[in-house]
């Protein structure tokens, strides 16, 4: 089952994002765009996984992270990564603060405890996607760059399981289990 492990986002996020990637359109660009639906702050993208092993890893999680104080993080700012001088993939900027990255760290030291494998670059760089370029315009650097978006703060309790499903018409995610951090572990039983 591909599964990746995120953040969830609040609605004045959704709206910002939704009203950037308007902006992006009537520029001209082409993207394969995130569903607001789809939004989040993803931790890690672990591929495919077994069922067992992500059960497994939801309930290590959920004993790891019982006590882990509730902190907040805020989205500011529109970017980009590049590839090759074009704009690869657009996303709203997350300002890392130490509470997210203590986070990430326990969570990265539990997977790697059960020899899990994900995509780790070893440098996190927190951000919202918005969508994954496909066509930029002429000039497009000029045209982006007076992008601005207001600085909105993000509440985190829990961090949840996805899995994604692939499907023509765009990813279909479906939350697995939600660790709070108060204790307790969600399981979702559709």
């Amino acid at each position: 089952m591909r599964t990746f492990i995120a953040l969830d986002i609040n609605s004045e996020v959704n709206e910002i994002a939704n009203e950037t990637i308007s902006k992006l359109m009537r520029m001209g660009f082409k993207a394969s765009w995130v569903k607001p639906e789809n939004m989040h702050l993803t931790l890690f993208f672990l591929g495919d996984v077994k069922e067992a092993l992500v059960e497994t890893l939801a309930n290590r999680l959920q004993k790891r992270l019982a006590g882990f104080p509730s902190f907040s993080f805020d989205v500011s700012g529109f970017g980009y990564f590049r590839f090759k001088n074009r704009p690869r993939v657009f996303f709203l900027k997350v300002v890392q603060n130490k509470a997210l990255q203590t986070l990430y760290l326990e969570m990265r030291s539990e997977m790697k405890k059960l020899r899990m494998s994900f995509e780790d670059q070893g440098n996190f760089v927190p951000h919202i996607t918005l969508g994954r370029v496909k066509f930029s315009p002429e000039k497009w650097e000029s045209l982006v760059e007076g992008i601005t978006t207001p600085k909105i703060t993000v509440p985190v309790d829990s961090v949840t399981i996805y899995s994604s499903t692939l499907t023509p018409a765009g990813p279909i995610y479906k939350w697995l289990y939600r660790i709070k951090f108060e204790g307790g572990l969600m399981k979702n039983e559709q």
